[in-house]
């Protein structure tokens, strides 16, 4: 029951360690927030995840590493634009950077 016990405080030791470790990652580069918006696009198709413009409709699926364009570079944050020419519409990503996605929103 002991090793078990102490099995379980180990595997929760680990599990917090990565958690840490995740939260501080090194700054991304721009290269890199234009990735993440675009992989992020795809995973709008098919999942709402909370963010202002919901889930997407199919026809994101299409854009190309030239649909995405960084638009502003803050202290702390990216600002990353995806053109979607099917129809015209724009999407904006904040992205922290250290590659967390902080919000999407829509052209209003």
């Amino acid at each position: 029951m002991k090793f078990i016990i102490s099995t379980m405080l180990l595997i929760a030791f680990i599990g917090q360690g990565v958690a840490f470790a995740h939260v501080n990652h090194d700054v991304i580069s721009s290269e890199t927030a234009l990735t993440i918006a675009n992989k992020s696009v795809k995973q709008l198709t098919f999942k709402d995840l909370g963010f202002e413009v919901g889930k997407l409709d199919a026809s994101w699926k299409s854009l190309t590493d030239a649909n995405f364009s960084v638009t502003e570079v803050l202290e702390t944050t990216f600002i990353i634009s995806a053109t979607n020419a099917t129809n015209s519409e724009v999407i904006y990503f904040e992205i922290a950077k250290n590659g967390k996605v902080l919000g999407v929103k829509g052209v209003n």
